[in-house]
């Protein structure tokens, strides 16, 4: 009996020991700790909502810490969305880590040597296909070896700037069948004018006595009264549009890119020749042309081209804008 008291009594301390012990409401419950970006506060460097330029690049200053393990990708995404590593190249220009210079721009970005330990990444963006007033989320997530991660975002609007075009004239019929001398066009006001009126910008360049009079019409332009034409070259303003062309720096950048016209024609088949400068090839519907007179810049856009035979009824609609 004696010895059942005291197992029982054993049994008893040691409960109450372990209850004691194992169930101390104070004792704290450690979460693993994960890493840290943060977006950082300096000049040149956006940390926060921001508005660019149309045309801009931007470009950020992400700082990372390392949590209980160290840090593994970083990985950028676009509204939300990883951009394919394949398309990195269109976003990213230039990456640059305190600890070890350039590094090539991947997605997911494999976080390697010191940097694993904590870098601050300077980091060139170029919102790829982001249009004027439009928000895009740039976000960039770390992970770390322990799979734990942290994300910073900021958002970039694409803002309109520039000098706004003051004038946008459609549906102008140049060279038109109809009152007498209409084969120059007066590009301020969008008015057919005579061929050397002084307020004609450009003129037709009438027809080719060579070919059968059936259809010997030229389609092409040349420069008159100190003006020079030079055609939008599409290649060297990728996307350019007329509709899009709503500043005056757009339509000056579209002429210092153009396509150049060296050659001359002397006009009319008869009567007093007239020597005309800058005159285009052939034109085609869709093709647009600059044109410059002092430091105005007019953009024109060729609608339609209209070519009859047998009499003098071809035209070229177009639209203007400077």
């Amino acid at each position: 009996m004696q010895n059942l008291f005291l197992k029982l009594s054993g049994f008893a301390f040691l409960l109450t020991l372990l209850i004691a012990t194992g169930c101390d409401p104070d004792d704290p419950i450690v979460d693993p700790l994960g890493p840290d970006a943060s977006l950082v506060e300096e000049a040149g460097f956006l940390s926060d909502d921001s508005n660019i330029e149309e045309g801009e690049t931007f470009s950020v200053k992400l700082r990372l810490f390392t949590g209980d393990t160290d840090l593994s990708n970083l990985t950028f995404k676009v509204d939300g969305a990883a951009v394919p590593g394949a398309n990195i190249g269109d976003y990213i220009k230039n990456i640059t880590s305190s600890n070890s210079g350039s590094i090539t721009p991947q997605n997911p970005l494999l976080v390697t040597g010191d940097d694993k330990l904590g870098a601050t990444y300077e980091i060139e963006i170029t919102p790829f296909g982001q249009l004027v007033d439009e928000t895009v989320t740039y976000s960039f997530e770390i992970k770390d070896d322990g799979g734990l991660s942290d994300e910073v975002s900021i958002d970039v609007t694409v803002i309109f700037t520039g000098t706004p075009t003051e004038m946008e004239i459609n549906g102008v019929l140049f060279n038109q069948s109809g009152p007498a001398g209409t084969g120059g066009l007066d590009l301020d006001a969008g008015n057919g004018t005579g061929s050397g009126d002084a307020s004609a910008e450009i003129r037709d360049m009438g027809i080719d006595c060579a070919l059968p009079n059936a259809s010997n019409w030229r389609k092409q332009m040349g420069a008159v009264n100190g003006t020079e034409v030079r055609q939008v070259d599409l290649a060297a303003v990728e996307g350019f549009t007329f509709d899009d062309a709503k500043t005056k720096e757009a339509i000056q950048g579209a002429y210092d890119s153009g396509i150049t016209f060296s050659s001359a024609a002397t006009t009319p088949c008869s009567g007093s020749p007239v020597t005309v400068q800058y005159v285009t090839d052939p034109v085609s519907e869709g093709d647009m042309f600059v044109v410059k007179k002092g430091t105005t810049y007019y953009l024109v856009r060729v609608d339609a081209v209209t070519v009859t035979t047998n009499n003098n009824d071809d035209n070229y609609e177009v639209s203007i804008k400077y």
